[in-house]
């Protein structure tokens, strides 16, 4: 499969690479465990691309794993090793992982200054749909820029997980807990202080509005922020 990252890396990410300034539009989009995050990305980006035409020369795009791919190459792990530390796995610390499965440590601010590295560039070419890894962290603030959160209460999320990966309530409420308690310490490792609510532009409740609106309420936002 290609690797969208590949045209977005140029000569390579620099040991220190600065903040961008985007030019470009980005949709991040974060979530709490048990919401469809990949499914309303996938809805958002057809949206864009249809509203741009068959003959447009801008195509947005859903970027998700691509990030891992190259946080692995720049940590030298193993992209599967990345996913774990950035999404599930049973471990507590990043430090512990790294240490588990690096050749070599890799420090926590390594890994920060990798991720961070990573989301910038993709965000220096701009048109993208880009889901967790701290992105919303990451690229608060910054023109061109839109941070959704995806959000429901735990009973229906409880509901969709149970369902969705065919497992009983209480190892969904398990999955939940431990997932959002991860989420929330790779923010916090990005942010150097624990998140709150503020670095989202807006926030959707899954368990109230069906996905196509949530992708219709982005798109409306979208126009009147004059980024489509």
């Amino acid at each position: 499969m290609e690797n969208l990252l590949l045209k977005y890396m140029g000569k390579g990410l620099t040991e220190e690479s600065p903040m961008v300034s985007l030019s470009k539009p980005i949709v991040t989009i974060s979530r709490e465990f048990g919401c469809p995050s990949k499914l309303i990305a996938q809805m958002l980006t057809d949206a864009l691309n249809k509203r741009q035409g068959e003959n447009s020369r801008i195509k947005w795009k859903f970027i998700n794993k691509e990030v891992l791919e190259s946080a692995a190459k720049e940590l030298q792990l193993n992209p599967a090793d990345v996913k774990y530390l950035f999404n599930a796995g049973e471990k507590g610390l990043l430090e512990d992982f790294v240490v588990s499965f690096s050749p070599s440590y890799v420090s926590n601010l390594k890994v920060k200054h990798t991720l961070i590295k990573v989301v910038n560039t993709i965000a220096q070419a701009g048109h993208v749909v880009l889901v967790g890894r701290g992105s919303a962290a990451i690229l608060q603030g910054k023109p061109g820029s839109l941070h959704v959160r995806l959000q429901a209460p735990v009973d229906w999320r409880v509901g969709f997980v149970s369902g969705s990966r065919n497992v009983n309530a209480e190892e969904a409420k398990r999955m939940i807990d431990a997932t959002d308690k991860k989420r929330s310490a790779l923010f916090e490792l990005i942010l150097g202080k624990k998140p709150d609510a503020y670095i989202f532009d807006v926030v959707f409740n899954c368990s109230t509005l069906s996905k196509q609106q949530i992708v219709q309420g982005v798109l409306g936002m979208m126009e009147t922020r004059e980024m489509i």
